[in-house]
């Protein structure tokens, strides 16, 4: 397997929230926690965050449930990293708790992720 590169996104003035049910580019903390709830509570869901510009070299982050076991859900928190090359993702498997303060504190620009912590996503 290898790594994917994308293509880097346009800086813009605002923040976008997308889910698989639509996208608003009229952030508020209560969106982000309605969308972290859909997350939570629908596997099939996703969430992804993208700021006006990129944060400590971070262009968005994305997050979906990661079924382990029948009820033993971890969520993956994946980060698209920009590189001169354009974007790769890496990812660390989260519980809910974790996965709302990154997406708090990357919306908050306070987020400073552990790259340790993080691996390399493969297609």
């Amino acid at each position: 397997m290898a790594t994917h590169v994308f293509e880097t996104t346009p800086e813009r003035d605002y923040y976008l929230l997308e889910n698989q049910d639509g996208k608003t580019t009229e952030v508020t903390e209560l969106d982000l926690e309605e969308y972290l709830e859909e997350l939570f509570d629908d596997p099939d869901q996703f969430v992804t965050l993208t700021p006006p510009k990129a944060q400590n070299g971070i262009r968005f982050i994305q997050a979906c449930i990661h079924e382990k076991e029948e009820g033993d859900n971890k969520i993956e928190v994946e980060l698209g990293m920009e590189e001169p090359d354009g974007i790769h993702l890496i990812y660390k498997m989260c519980s809910e708790e974790e996965c709302t303060r990154i997406f708090y504190d990357f919306y908050d620009d306070l987020f400073q992720p552990v790259l340790e912590e993080y691996q390399s996503v493969e297609f």
